[in-house]
């Protein structure tokens, strides 16, 4: 195999491993093997553990003090940029964008991706002499997430001239190895996700000296009530969570 071919299958493996270790995939995994054994009348002791473990995680990881331990010590580990602090690029990174004739625009964008580009393009406003950098592919899309935040970007008033895309990374790492090609020895405003960040700046940090991060997009948000519910957002926070834990072992093991 070519190296191209290897970095691929490590890419798909990657997204595999990630997925099963959601809590929701966990959970309907041992539900799934728990209501199998039942069924085909076996290993009565084994099937009652394996659905009794699959409520479990579903139940903890649902509860919404469980998510937000969980979430927030990531999502905290970078203070929100001061658009004081002068840079010369800011760059966006990529996130969900499906391209559906259907809705408008900038409909196109996840909820996430929508708060990072328009992140991107508070600082830029800030700071009109640096260039924004986009980025994102485009997968099974006919658009790139890259392309998608451009012409939000444009919508919103940023001259295309400041704009760079860059369509074709697929992952964190690929996004820091394609900026450092630009940016060079200049500086730049890093947006992402507030939990991806931690993983981004370790990317990043290797390609470029001087990177300041731009968190935004929280979702463990401090309140002075406690939230006791079991709920999906509680599931989501965790789901979150471990997919930056799993991402920033995988980093430490590949990079």
């Amino acid at each position: 195999l070519g190296v191209g071919k290897i970095m691929d299958l490590l890419f798909l493996l990657k997204k595999l491993i990630g997925f099963l270790l959601l809590p929701l995939s966990m959970s309907l995994i041992f539900l799934g093997l728990g209501l199998t054994l039942i069924y085909i009348n076996k290993f009565t002791r084994y099937a009652k553990a394996s659905l009794s473990l699959g409520i479990f995680l579903l139940l903890f990881f649902s509860w919404q003090p469980t998510a937000n331990l969980l979430l927030r010590p990531i999502e905290q580990s970078h203070a929100g940029f001061d658009t004081s602090q002068p840079v010369d690029y800011i760059m966006v990174l990529g996130n969900l964008v499906e391209s559906d004739p259907n809705v408008p625009p900038y409909s196109h964008l996840s909820s996430s991706a929508t708060a990072r580009i328009l992140e991107g393009i508070r600082i830029a406003k800030s700071q009109p002499t640096a260039k924004l950098i986009v980025s994102g592919y485009a997968g099974d899309n006919t658009i790139s997430c890259a392309e998608a935040y451009a012409d939000f970007a444009m919508q919103m008033g940023i001259d295309e001239a400041r704009i760079i895309q860059l369509n074709t990374p697929r992952d964190t790492r690929e996004e820091a190895e394609q900026a450092k090609q630009i940016i060079q020895q200049g500086s730049l405003a890093l947006v992402t996700s507030a939990s991806h960040m931690p993983r981004a700046m370790m990317y990043f940090q290797k390609q470029i000296e001087n990177v300041h991060a731009a968190p935004t997009f929280y979702l463990a948000k401090y309140s002075n009530k406690t939230d006791w519910r079991f709920n999906a957002n509680g599931l989501l926070k965790s789901e979150r969570a471990i997919y930056e834990y799993v991402g920033l072992l995988w980093q430490a093991i590949s990079y």
